[in-house]
């Protein structure tokens, strides 16, 4: 592994989920890896512009992640493997796949994992985690 990509991943992984506000190496993470994938699959159901928001759940905010829909939080930050979010987009289970047609390659649920573990940082978010 390339060292510059050791250090970043170090980094991103070892900062505590109460950080509100993201490292620079965070939020690019977030802004190149992460939210593009919520915009183009999963924000035309889950988001505030959805014509009709599917299962009560909005992908297009921290506060949204937190609070989750119809099942619950989407994130759990206590404890990241748990997370619906994760579930949905890893196939696990039948009944929860996301996005509905086909599942998102490796890489994509690998770089939702590395996020959610690290605490979900959002830029910008005016909603703290603490404060959802």
């Amino acid at each position: 592994m390339n060292p510059r990509l050791a250090i970043l991943f170090g980094t991103l992984i070892s900062v505590p989920c109460e950080a509100a506000e993201p490292t620079a190496e965070q939020a690019d993470f977030f802004e190149t890896r992460i939210r593009p994938v919520l915009v183009e699959h999963c924000h035309r159901c889950h988001s505030e512009d959805a014509e009709r928001l599917k299962a009560g759940l909005k992908l297009d905010s921290l506060a949204g992640l937190l609070r989750g829909g119809d099942l619950g939080p989407a994130l759990d930050l206590d404890k990241p493997e748990a997370s619906l979010l994760l579930e949905a987009i890893g196939w696990k289970t039948r009944d929860l796949q996301m996005p509905p047609k086909a599942p998102l390659p490796e890489r994509v649920r690998m770089d939702f994992e590395n996020w959610v573990e690290m605490g979900a940082p959002w830029p910008g978010s005016p909603d703290p985690v603490g404060e959802v």
